[in-house]
């Protein structure tokens, strides 16, 4: 007879475990915070303490949300930072809730820690004592909010880096009161990193600076600072190397643009079910909870090219099943703990869309380069494009100007297109 399964992915023990226990009370930090109440509201104390653990391709990451989900953070622990086994691949959300959060704040390295990670629960061992988190639900803004930041991150390029005491300098010299109505620009200079409410060449945008406080408790640790951003700057990332584990921290451009509401992910799920299904099924088929996801190797073993296998990636990255590492430059497989088919839901501009070409409202005018009209609310709309840049003629564009996710109309043109094809 067939023995059970084993109850656990991971299993180890953590050779540095005061840094460990550092870096997930980081998470924690992160993940109890608001920087951001919309006006005439008033924030709800919701407990959102509970982080997704993924262990696949030898990596344990522990990644989560801001309240407000202005604020994304993920924690990479190596393989060279714990002696254990990895027998099982998988992901679980659990909740840091008052036991654990004092667990961490007591741990030693003469402690010792002892880690396992299941679908059900992640359980710290250290000193004799133990805590046990059990798995909870997701919040529903976390879940948009998750295929939202990897759609950021897939577009950051390298802006700069720093040692470790130049960033320790750089957070000590930013301002204490809130920065949110004032953007500062981070940049490197002759002597090290400074902050200026001027743009410069190679200047990373940042509002309210407190999202980043959570740093400085960990980069007396750190080898050094790493920082990535996107051509239109949307957003950022801070990664913090340690060797043997990095951490990541993920802002949005403002802090009342949390991810969850942005919409970047759109094009990516219009696309699942508009695009080559074959090729899409293939590189689905070909995830095996990799660290790092080659897009050469898959192309050659789905008979694609890399830039068709980097477009269906993006494909699944909005649908749950591949997060982003800048660190690397590459997907890494994940399994997000909700249902696909909730995203329409969440969504509404996609199923607006969707029925804007259920109902043959889009009259394609021209396919290279994209202009189209549409007929919707009793208006008709006009999509075009200019340099790979669609435009559209409705409210929703003149507003945000594509900031903010393409509107409905140029989700549907676009679909159209691809049918087209």
């Amino acid at each position: 007879m067939a023995g059970n399964p084993h109850p656990h992915f991971f299993e180890g023990r953590l050779l540095q475990p005061r840094l460990v226990a550092e870096l997930l009370t980081a998470v924690q930090l992160i993940v109890g915070s608001r920087f951001f109440t919309p006006p005439n509201s008033v924030a709800r104390a919701i407990a959102l303490a509970d982080p997704v653990v993924t262990c696949g391709g030898q990596v344990l990451r522990f990644e989560g949300f801001s309240s407000c989900c202005s604020a994304y953070i993920r924690v990479d622990l190596l393989p060279a930072s714990y002696d254990g086994e990895v027998v099982g691949k998988g992901t679980t959300n659990v909740d840091f809730n008052a036991p654990m959060r004092a667990a961490l704040a007591r741990l030693r390295d003469a402690d010792g820690l002892q880690l396992a990670v299941g679908r059900d629960a992640v359980q710290l061992r250290s000193a004799g004592a133990e805590v046990v988190e059990r798995k909870v639900a997701l919040p529903t803004r976390w879940l948009r909010g998750m295929v939202e930041v990897q759609s950021y991150q897939a577009s950051m390029q390298p802006c700069f880096g720093a040692t470790a005491v130049e960033a320790l300098r750089l957070l000590r010299s930013l301002p204490k009161a809130s920065t949110r109505r004032t953007p500062l620009w981070i940049a490197r200079t002759g002597g090290g990193l400074a902050a200026s409410t001027r743009q410069t060449p190679g200047a990373v945008r940042l509002t309210e600076t407190a999202r980043l406080r959570v740093l400085g408790l960990l980069l007396p640790r750190a080898k050094g600072l790493q920082v990535h951003a996107d051509a239109q700057q949307q957003a950022c990332t801070w990664v913090l190397d340690f060797g043997s584990a990095r951490l990541s921290l993920v802002l949005s451009s403002e802090v009342w643009r949390g991810f969850s509401g942005e919409g970047q992910a759109l094009t990516a799920l219009m696309q699942a079910s508009t695009g080559n299904a074959a090729e899409l099924a293939c590189v689905r088929a070909s995830l095996n909870w990799q660290a790092a996801i080659d897009a050469a190797a898959l192309a050659a073993g789905c008979n694609s090219s890399v830039d068709r296998v980097t477009d269906a990636l993006r494909v699944l990255g909005a649908s749950g099943l591949v997060g982003f590492d800048v660190s690397e430059g590459a997907y890494f497989h994940r399994v997000l703990p909700f249902d696909l088919s909730l995203m329409e839901d969440l969504h509404p501009r996609l199923a607006e869309a969707r029925q804007l070409l259920e109902e043959g409202a889009v009259t394609l005018v021209s396919t290279q380069p994209l202009a189209a009209t549409i007929a919707s609310g009793g208006v008709w709309h006009r999509v075009w494009e200019v340099d790979e840049q669609l435009h559209c003629t409705c409210p929703w564009f003149a507003r945000h100007q594509g900031q903010r996710g393409p509107c409905k109309h140029v989700l549907a043109a676009s679909a159209l297109r691809t049918l087209d094809h």
